[in-house]
């Protein structure tokens, strides 16, 4: 292995260690550049893959708070329908909204977590956000935005939460419900560490500064969406 594969820092690898001893997943560690359709992995990243509930998905299913992301590599052929009460369309709808890390209508927002840390998560610089989206309209040439939220969520009691960090993506969808890789980049300009009982969560929100809602497609081995942490 070259030295340019062990840069992650220690700390980080020993949360994830800590996060597989607790899942039974494999390491999610990309050992070499490969490419799935126009989603290129880097070697040298970890990454929490993004899931629906149940997972592989089997069928549509309505819309669901607190999603799993873990290190479980997406297998399933068929990208389904994640929030029927929302709209009747492959993948997640995000209906425009206010940016919040608060946003709390269902159809506005999805949020994923990793299981509880068994070792502090320390995070700091460019962590990556590589999703599949669409823009929510049969119209070619809209834009859309999402805003990604990297927090910490502490489930002691009621559930708490501190925003680390955050960052928006806006573009121009060239066709209507074709899905695109958009990595959204979310830089932690100062080191974060989650502490050991609480999860990482990632939250998705549609700007309504932009024309169109938001598809997001992810659990599927052609949409592999995850979190990635260089």
């Amino acid at each position: 292995m070259s030295v340019r594969r062990l840069r992650v820092p220690m700390v980080l690898m020993l949360a994830v260690a800590a996060i597989l001893a607790q899942t039974g997943s494999s390491l999610a560690l990309f050992t070499e550049s490969k490419t799935a359709a126009a989603n290129t992995l880097t070697a040298g990243s970890w990454a929490f893959y993004l899931h629906n509930n149940p997972t592989p998905p089997t069928a549509n299913t309505a819309a669901q708070a607190n999603l799993a992301m873990n290190t479980t590599v997406p297998t399933a052929a068929t990208l389904w329908q994640y929030s029927t009460g929302c709209a009747a369309r492959a993948g997640r709808r995000l209906t425009r909204a206010a940016p919040s890390p608060t946003q709390a209508t269902l159809c506005d927002y999805q949020n994923w977590r990793t299981p509880a840390l068994t070792v502090g998560l320390s995070l700091s610089g460019a962590i990556s956000v590589d999703i599949w989206t669409a823009s929510d309209t049969g119209t070619a040439n809209r834009t859309a935005g999402v805003v990604a939220y990297l927090r910490d969520f502490n489930p002691a009691g009621a559930g708490t939460y501190t925003e680390i960090a955050n960052a928006l993506y806006n573009t121009t969808y060239t066709a209507g419900r074709t899905f695109y890789h958009y990595p959204i980049t979310v830089t932690v300009a100062t080191s974060y560490t989650v502490p050991v009982g609480h999860q990482l969560e990632l939250k998705l929100v549609a700007s309504n500064a932009y024309q169109a809602n938001v598809l997001v497609a992810y659990d599927t081995a052609t949409y592999p969406s995850f979190l990635r942490v260089r």
